[in-house]
């Protein structure tokens, strides 16, 4: 059952997360240059989490910060230059790397489902499991 509960969850998460980035993604369909300014090694009790880096840019003329832990194909080390996507109408909102197609975020999407699907098949397969 533990394991049927854990796929319901994350299933969830996934059908909740996925629009949400697919949303942002298309939002952020402007481009500007950036440079990565800073970048913090994160810890907790199991050990390493993912880094957060922080970029900084410009927007007619208005400086906006963007703190992420995605990973970024075009910078890894303080002052490198990489695009940044912004959304035109809200340019605080940004992301550092946008996927060219909602491909993802629809497998994403299909997957979630799959898991919350199998989260409601396994117990009644364990139970007839038992019985047999």
């Amino acid at each position: 059952m533990a394991i049927a509960l854990f796929l319901f969850g994350l299933g969830v998460i996934l059908v909740i997360v996925a629009p949400i980035g697919k949303k942002k993604n298309n939002r952020c369909s402007a481009q500007t240059q950036g440079t990565l300014i800073d970048i913090r090694k994160r810890y907790n009790s199991n050990g390493v989490l993912p880094s957060m880096k922080e970029y900084s840019y410009r927007v007619n003329g208005i400086e906006y910060r963007l703190k992420s832990t995605a990973v970024n194909p075009n910078a890894d080390k303080v002052g490198d230059q990489c695009p940044i996507w912004y959304d035109p109408k809200n340019p605080k909102d940004a992301l550092e790397y946008r996927s060219q197609s909602n491909k993802l975020f629809n497998i994403l999407l299909i997957i979630g489902i799959v898991m919350i699907l199998a989260s409601l098949v396994i117990p009644v397969i364990s139970i007839g499991l038992q019985n047999s």
